[in-house]
């Protein structure tokens, strides 16, 4: 807490540019999808952790470092959809 408070103060104080390209993507009174938009998101996130019994960041760094080859194969594979997710959507955009 204190580097995000001295960063605040070092840098002018907080800002909040709003979702990313959620934002640049639904303006004016397309923006009110927003909020079910990241609802959705949440809840297919929790779904997911629960179904896999366990969170990819848990994963990706318990697992890995247990040295286990299948949380090894599962985090290449989060972050190469990842990889590929964002440049879905960087052409789209």
């Amino acid at each position: 807490m204190a580097g995000s408070v001295l960063f605040a103060i070092l840098y002018g104080g907080p800002s909040f540019e709003g979702y990313g390209w959620l934002t640049a993507t639904f303006k004016g009174d397309a923006a009110i999808l927003i909020a079910p938009i990241l609802v959705v998101a949440g809840v297919l996130i929790g779904f997911g952790a629960k179904a896999a019994g366990g969170c990819t960041s848990g994963n990706g760094l318990s697992g890995n470092a247990m040295a286990s080859p299948a949380s090894i194969t599962a985090t290449a594979t989060f972050f190469g959809t990842a990889i590929v997710v964002s440049f879905v959507i960087k052409a789209v955009i």
